[in-house]
């Protein structure tokens, strides 16, 4: 390690020298209030220098019961990326004048409560992990240097770092909203639902998803369907439970109905104070399925949906490279299950008729509707809800919601009951030797296209489903599939080789002897997974 005066006397002595000598930098430096560690210089002006900055727990001021438990300090180290971000734009947001640098950067959160990578709390100290842009006066060390490693982060981390900046109540309420919707997750299973959604929410969202939609009518619902979580936190809080089985969302056009879906699909997370869907809680596991054609399959179970079909020589491995629309939802429903999914959303807006429902006179159909298979399904723990107005459908369904104006109420309706008998897919384990990651010349490459978007080695695959919402999200995705590359050799399930990799990936970023993990946020395996089917070159092979 080195003192702050040993940091000063580096850069003055650089200054107006080549580029390169910023190479000198690379150490600890201790400055009077506190560490910062230089983890990888960049190689010229173009490039990014990994960072991290270190405050002493007691000189920090976060009381112990603020990260006593574990949904606690996820939210404590959500709050104070935001908080490093927001300061960063106000005091290092855009290049030094008459230099190109300048620039501090962490990941940009969204709206979900999330594990962050960028941020670590350990018993002696808080660290962020960031990038910074250091200045050049053409290809030389600038002058300026001095003033964005020492005053300008000095400032950012005085702003974020340290308790006595934040009002404590909106510091414990992050904490508790994110403590309360845990328990409330936690607990969905014990009174037998799989979604609950709290009166007063605000589902509807802004064009860029980044808020709730101005003027936006709140949630509510019939007394009948209420249901109340005792939090650990404030009042109880009630709303409507969504009971394990088959449940329809029906209403008319534009009532809410898919809003409503697109807000279940959202509570696989929690979501920060004030963004409106704090209490919209889901199963973890939730997928959402829609049509995909021209996606491709690779030995999916698919046989409880169709018997036989021309498209596939055995429905019980379908193998294609571009599988028709009916066929992709079978195939995503099969997939999802087989990570592990014990929910499946689906609007008919977004699927095919015939696999919503058994088509008029179709006596001799060989291919059986999810409404069908939707009680049998519910029997085997895979609970489904779907928006559709078909009347077979609805008299398919175990529990039937009436949406109007995000105004929820039951009806009760005849129900036909289906003989139609689901049973479980089996497992596939993935095998990766026919994948090529290489792209130019590197030999691995997994790079972020979009926030649904990877590219693996020259195929970028989109997963329109995944529940992804912040791009740390997709980088997390990108570098465990990176790293699973040699790990798929057809000995282990798709399910225990994501969850393996996501661990891997885990265990090194909360290392305190690296800096890396500042892309890195909370991901679910089926995500993982869901990107890996849809690659033209995987290989699966089933295990019965």
């Amino acid at each position: 390690m080195a003192s702050e005066d040993v940091l000063r006397k580096t850069l003055k002595n650089a200054d107006g020298k080549p580029f390169q000598k910023y190479k000198g930098l690379q150490n600890n430096f201790v400055l009077e209030d506190f560490e910062l560690i230089f983890d990888e210089i960049q190689n010229d002006r173009m490039g990014h220098t990994n960072m991290r900055v270190r405050v002493p727990l007691k000189k920090a001021g976060f009381p112990e019961d603020m990260f006593s438990t574990k949904s606690r300090e996820i939210a404590l180290r959500d709050l104070i990326a935001r908080r490093f971000r927001e300061s960063a734009r106000t005091h290092a947001r855009s290049p030094i004048p008459k230099t190109s640098g300048g620039e501090v950067f962490i990941p940009r959160p969204g709206q979900e409560i999330l594990e962050r990578g960028s941020i670590i709390i350990t018993p002696y100290f808080v660290e962020v992990r960031f990038t910074a842009d250091l200045p050049a006066d053409g290809n030389k060390v600038s002058a300026v240097a001095m003033d964005l490693l020492i005053e300008r982060i000095r400032t950012i981390v005085s702003e974020s770092m340290y308790l006595s900046q934040y009002k404590q109540s909106k510091v414990y309420n992050h904490l508790f909203t994110n403590e309360n919707a845990d328990f409330i997750r936690d607990n969905l299973e014990s009174k037998g639902l799989v979604a609950f959604i709290a009166d007063g929410s605000v589902i509807p969202r802004r064009d860029d998803d980044l808020a709730p939609m101005i003027d936006a009518v709140p949630f509510e619902c019939d007394p009948s369907m209420k249901v109340t979580f005792e939090v650990p936190n404030g009042e109880p809080i009630t709303g409507m439970g969504i009971p394990k089985g088959f449940t329809v969302i029906a209403g008319s056009s534009r009532s809410g109905k898919s809003t409503l879906l697109d807000g279940i699909l959202a509570g696989v997370y929690n979501h920060i104070p004030g963004d409106g869907r704090e209490y919209v809680i889901s199963s973890p596991d939730a997928a959402y399925i829609m049509s995909e054609p021209n996606r491709p399959a690779d030995s999916v179970d698919i046989s409880m949906f169709i018997r036989e079909t021309p498209e596939f020589e055995d429905t019980s491995a379908a193998k294609k490279e571009f599988i028709s629309s009916p066929m992709s939802e079978f195939v995503s429903v099969s997939e999802a299950v087989e990570m592990g999914s014990k929910l499946i959303l689906i609007d008919e807006e977004y699927s095919n008729p015939c696999v919503i429902r058994k088509g008029f006179l179709a006596k001799d159909e060989k291919m059986v509707s999810l409404s069908e298979l939707g009680h049998s399904m519910g029997e085997s723990g895979v609970s489904m809800i779907m928006v559709s107005g078909d009347e077979s459908v609805i008299r398919s369904a175990d529990n039937m919601i009436l949406i109007q104006g995000l105004k929820a109420s039951p009806a009760q309706v005849d129900r036909i009951a289906s003989d139609a008998n689901y049973t479980l897919p089996v497992q596939r384990s993935p095998v990766s030797k026919g994948m090529v990651f290489e792209k130019g010349h590197r030999d691995v490459n997994v790079t972020v296209q979009s926030i649904r978007t990877i590219e693996i080695g020259e195929f970028k695959v989109n997963v329109p489903v995944a529940a992804l919402f912040d791009i740390s999200q997709t980088s997390t995705v990108a570098d465990v599939i990176a790293l699973m590359k040699d790990m798929m050799d057809g000995s282990k399930s798709m399910m225990e080789t994501c969850r393996t990799a996501i661990e891997m990936l885990k265990a090194e970023d909360d290392s305190v002897d690296n800096g890396s993990g500042m892309h890195h946020a909370t991901v679910r395996p089926i995500d993982v997974a869901a990107v890996l089917n849809r690659h033209p070159q995987m290989l699966a092979i089933q295990k019965r």
